[in-house]
């Protein structure tokens, strides 16, 4: 049985080899005739620049046995392309995976998108502020009756980003108030990693609620005294300054002229109208302990201004502040316009302990005004408070200063958000001024406040506000003011 099946097996390989032989010189002949090779499909992915055919192999003088040979070099080639073009699809593949990539890459989303061409020298970024406050008064001492109601405290628009690798910008307008006003317009070059140059309107460099970002007030206004002293000789201003920066000190100086919304002369009928004023303003930061969880901050800054001017009363300074809410602006601290003030002098001190979930801040501020034919002038003002991350979240610091708190759950996704609990005393004295009206003039606040994180970029503020003053504008002089307000914020960044 075993011999009849391989004499079948032989008869039938004698009979077909022919053919087959005859097919394979067919298709040689059309394919070196630079026709359509047989079988199509496959070879028509062979490109122009394809590798030589093998060379045919010796012919052993069996024609079966040398066609056979001639088909294995064939296949032999065939698998050696198809190699060859599945490296050259993977290698596509990786292409189109490094393009998609790169284009996600080059606009990010979190609250709103990030512009980037594909080298990353370029990178452009919208960026706005949302703050829309309520807040109700109830009077306990005085006769001033406080606006109940709602307002935006910041509205901003503005777009920032990158250039060369070596430029940072931004510009940024603020609409709140029903008015238009340029806060941030500058050009940042980093000369090393350490050192940047800024110039344009920007932070003047004084204190640590001063310079910290407004979207990371842990209460809805800083510390009276910050506020009224900033006014004065720091806040945003035209100037040129030097930073150095690292992770544990940081250091600040510029040259700073008024701030551009500042109006020069009202009226014509002035002789000598005020010029802008001038001065020098510096900080230096340093965190002794700095780490997760654990950081001790400690600052100085202070500053030099002179060329002074109120409205249009040149060397004139005028001191003043509300009780921590802006939806009335009735101010509960006011030096009024003092005179023949050659320049201000300002010398500051601020102290944060940050652990765990716990933080501890303050800040004393003393202002000094020479009046050359008329005696000298001292204010000053203080703040201290502490706050409690109920849900366990600790408070960053970056560059010496406050940065973005990120909840360890978001609302809405997969929890509540963070919840912080603080308590802050606040205390402003101009009772010095030499403006008999108001003479003995101080204010002092408590603030309780609880803070709801809802995502790293939303959050709601709630303030109950308990404050008293001496011999205030909003009260008959030499009378007492006292009030509390209720109020609220919802604060929106990106």
């Amino acid at each position: 049985m075993r011999l009849l099946l391989a004499a079948g097996v032989s008869l039938l390989a004698l009979v077909s080899a022919p053919a087959l032989a005859q097919s394979l010189e067919a298709s040689s002949d059309r394919t070196d005739a630079g026709d359509a090779p047989v079988g199509g499909t496959i070879d028509t992915l062979v490109e122009d620049d394809a590798p030589a055919p093998a060379a045919a192999p010796a012919p052993t003088g069996d024609p079966v046995l040398d066609r056979l040979a001639a088909l294995e070099a064939k296949v032999s080639q065939l698998e050696k392309r198809n190699g060859e073009l599945e490296q050259q699809a993977q290698f596509n593949q990786s292409r189109l995976e490094t393009v998609e990539t790169r284009a996600a890459k080059n606009v990010q989303f979190s609250w709103g998108p990030t512009f980037a061409e594909p080298t990353g020298n370029f990178t452009f970024k919208p960026r706005g502020v949302i703050e829309a406050d309520y807040a109700a008064f109830l009077e306990r001492a005085g006769g001033y009756d406080y606006n109940n109601g709602t307002g935006f405290r910041r509205a901003r628009i503005g777009l920032e980003g990158t250039a060369l690798k070596k430029f940072n910008y931004r510009i940024e307008v603020d609409f709140a108030g029903n008015a238009v006003s340029l806060t941030d317009a500058y050009l940042q070059y980093v000369v090393s990693p350490r050192f940047l140059v800024t110039a344009g309107q920007h932070k003047a460099p004084f204190g640590l609620e001063s310079n910290n970002s407004d979207n990371y007030n842990v209460f809805l206004e800083r510390g009276m005294f910050t506020n009224a002293f900033g006014n004065a000789g720091a806040e945003r201003r035209i100037g040129v300054s030097l930073g150095y920066v690292s992770d544990t000190l940081n250091a600040t100086v510029g040259l700073f002229g008024d701030n551009e919304s500042i109006s020069r002369s009202t009226t014509t009928a002035l002789i000598n109208t005020p010029d802008e004023s001038w001065g020098v303003n510096g900080r230096v930061t340093w965190e002794p302990v700095f780490d997760t969880g654990k950081i001790v901050h400690l600052g100085a800054s202070g500053f030099y201004r002179t060329s002074l001017k109120s409205g249009d009363t040149p060397d004139a300074v005028r001191l003043s502040d509300r009780p921590n809410i802006r939806i009335d602006n009735g101010n509960i601290a006011d030096s009024g316009v003092i005179t023949s003030v050659d320049t201000l002098r300002y010398l500051g001190g601020e102290a944060t302990g940050v652990f765990g979930p716990l933080t501890v801040a303050g800040e004393y501020g003393r202002l000094w005004l020479d009046r050359p034919s008329l005696q000298n002038e001292a204010f000053d003002g203080y703040y201290a408070y502490v706050t409690w991350f109920i849900t366990g979240e600790t408070r960053p610091f970056r560059n010496g200063n406050f940065d973005r708190v990120k909840p360890f759950t978001t609302f809405g996704q997969d929890g509540l958000g963070a919840f912080e609990l603080a308590l802050r005393y606040d205390h402003l004295s101009l009772a010095d001024t030499p403006v008999i009206a108001r003479a003995g003039n101080k204010a002092q606040s408590w603030t309780l406040g609880l803070n709801w994180y809802l995502t790293a970029n939303a959050k709601l503020l709630f303030n109950w506000v308990r404050f008293s003053g001496d011999n205030t504008p909003l009260d008959p002089v030499g009378s007492k003011t006292k009030g509390d307000a209720l109020a609220t914020r919802l604060h929106l960044d990106f």
